[in-house]
């Protein structure tokens, strides 16, 4: 019991677990997305559509599986469509439906609100720090893996920050397995607080 009141890995992924039901709880309401859609859809928002199936699961660090049947829901769902690139017919590309479009605005306001909710009562200062400490658990946690870390962020600019839905606070919303939240800015972007990810990463897999 001890080691799991003083566990970085256990509170993390409590966040996460919390901020996810959350998620739902509003998302839902807003159109066909499951919880484990909810990171792949704020990922097109924020970062794009136009990528390819692959680059989608290894940004949001999900295996090649659990993204392709995640994609394949929101496809049906009718909200994105998936199309083999001409230059590689090994690959599907991702692109945004005009329903998805309808979206978006909601969806990431949602998201926006889901950060205030997480950082209610902290000062500009304590949002920093936190988001410095979960940069950095992600950055340990990649290198333990023998990942790659993210390049080097600017200086993050004032302003709503962007969340991601994939696991957990960070500035270039890359995404933590453990984590909860990244927000966004404005046109396509959400309020920032990390990879809020609300993803399905209690079991990893699509949903």
């Amino acid at each position: 019991m001890e080691q799991r009141l003083t566990s970085f890995a256990y509170r993390v992924g409590q966040l996460r677990r919390l901020v996810l039901l959350l998620a739902l709880e509003r998302i839902t309401p807003l159109g066909p997305v499951g919880k484990g859609q909810i990171p792949f859809l704020a990922e097109l928002f924020q970062g794009g559509d136009g990528v390819s199936q692959e680059e989608l699961a290894e940004k949001l660090h999900f295996d090649k599986g659990s993204a392709a049947r995640s994609l394949a829901k929101l496809e049906a769902a009718g909200l994105v469509t998936r199309t083999v690139n001409p230059r590689n017919r090994r690959q599907l590309v991702i692109t945004l439906t005009p329903q998805a479009e309808e979206l978006r605005a909601p969806f990431l306001a949602t998201l926006r609100e889901l950060t205030e909710t997480m950082v209610r009562g902290f000062s500009g200062d304590e949002r920093e720090q936190a988001l410095g400490f979960l940069d950095r658990m992600i950055s340990n946690v990649l290198a333990e893996l023998g990942r790659p870390d993210r390049p080097a962020k600017p200086e993050r600019p004032a302003g709503p920050e962007r969340m991601d839905m994939s696991g957990t606070p960070d500035t270039a919303c890359p995404t933590n397995p453990a984590g909860p939240t990244c927000q966004a800015g404005q046109t396509g972007q959400a309020g920032k607080a990390g990879h809020a990810s609300p993803t399905d990463q209690t079991g990893g897999g699509a949903q």
